[in-house]
């Protein structure tokens, strides 16, 4: 079996990764560079058009066809080279490996959860982000290797956010928050470690990583009077990672992830002059992939999986107003001669119904909306040299 088959279908889908999958995540940090074989580099595009918002509810003079969310695009860029037979490094920046783009303006109409007295008159909230990844390989043996990395991530944002002090919501010790701010850019780094084992005679690789948590306080600073009210808080989840390929006949490659997100514990807060309220609701998610992949000829490959997501289950968070959620990708690569790649991907992904329960929220206490029939859409296209 053509040990070529282990490049060849690893990174297919990585221009249409996991956007949106759980919590804020928009691209995932994987290790595939490092197992490129000699020098190599690559650049990434993908969009994203997501179509998200509320079923129509009569009692809150809802729109049911309106979109929440924001289209987004993110890039990549990677370099990775071997200094030796036993230890190769890459470093990878990217745009928006996670943010939020939401929009609930146009639901201050009517009574009930976004509108008059009893709830959210107006929220709308954009979070940018970067990171830059600095990775090593170590092998061990010919099987066994060490992978470590640091990630240096930053973040910055707005908010405007109106919400009433009822008293439901001063029953559950929500405050009142009514304010237009900017996030200043703050930026943390958390580590990766991990390890592989590859049987090279058949394609097989499994690969097993850590990530930590990142944590990010940035001053949140009053639009209208220009003041620094103080510190907020952002974080990005732990994050347990299993990936798998392996060959199963001549040039066909069956592989899939397991990728467990503790988003619970990564939530977005404003700060004390605001009462420290809590703008998310994040619940820990963990999405299921599985796919074939097939060299069609020495030029010619392609991919199809399938993944499966729990996302935010069935409460919806108001930054993410999503649930679980299933999705199909294909993806095609196409070989030149002298190294140059290119691939090309699309992504589509189905959520399920998820309730933000407004009436047990201490972000207003309005009634409980339910946000069902949404979908992402993402296009990705890659460029890669081997060298």
């Amino acid at each position: 079996m053509s040990l070529k088959i282990n490049t060849v279908v690893a990174g297919l889908l990585a221009t249409t990764s996991t956007a949106t999958a759980g919590g804020m995540d928009r691209a995932t940090t994987g290790t595939s560079t490092l197992f490129e074989k000699g020098s190599y580099v690559e650049l990434s595009y993908a969009s994203t058009t997501p179509s998200v918002g509320p079923n129509a509810t009569p009692t809150l003079n809802i729109d049911g066809g309106m979109n929440v969310t924001q289209s987004f695009t993110t890039t990549q860029f990677s370099f990775k080279t071997d200094f030796n037979d036993k230890l190769s490094v890459a470093i990878s920046s990217n745009n928006n490996p996670f943010g939020v783009d939401v929009d609930y303006d146009d639901f201050a109409t009517g009574g009930g959860a976004y509108g008059g007295a009893a709830g959210i008159t107006s929220l709308r909230a954009n979070l940018d982000s970067t990171a830059v990844t600095a990775m090593a390989r170590y092998k061990i043996t010919d099987r066994v290797s060490a992978i470590a990395a640091l990630k240096y991530q930053t973040v910055s944002g707005t908010a405007d956010v109106s919400v009433p002090l009822t008293a439901a919501s001063q029953a559950l010790g929500g405050p009142a928050v009514d304010g237009d701010v900017s996030l200043t850019r703050a930026s943390d780094t958390n580590f990766i470690v991990g390890a592989s084992y590859e049987i090279p005679e058949i394609a097989l690789r499994v690969v097993g990583t850590y990530e930590s948590e990142a944590t990010f306080d940035p001053s949140v600073i009053a639009k209208t009077s220009g003041a620094n009210t103080g510190p907020g808080q952002i974080k990005t989840p732990e994050v347990l990672m299993l990936e798998f390929q392996s060959g199963v006949a001549a040039n066909t490659l069956v592989f899939g992830s397991i990728r467990h997100a503790k988003w619970e514990d990564a939530q977005v807060k404003m700060s004390a002059a605001y009462g420290n309220a809590q703008l998310s609701d994040f619940d820990n998610s963990t999405t299921y992939t599985l796919g074939v992949g097939r060299k069609f000829s020495d030029s010619f490959s392609a991919s199809l999986s399938a993944s499966m997501d729990t996302g935010d289950g069935d409460d919806a968070s108001l930054l993410a107003p999503m649930g679980g959620s299933t999705a199909i990708s294909l993806g095609g690569k196409y070989t030149l001669k002298n190294g140059m790649a290119i691939s090309g991907g699309v992504s589509h992904r189905v959520y399920d119904s998820a309730t933000w329960y407004g009436s047990d929220s201490a972000l207003g206490g309005g009634d409980d909306v339910t946000f069902g029939d949404n979908s992402v859409t993402t296009l990705g296209i890659k460029l890669s040299y081997s060298f």
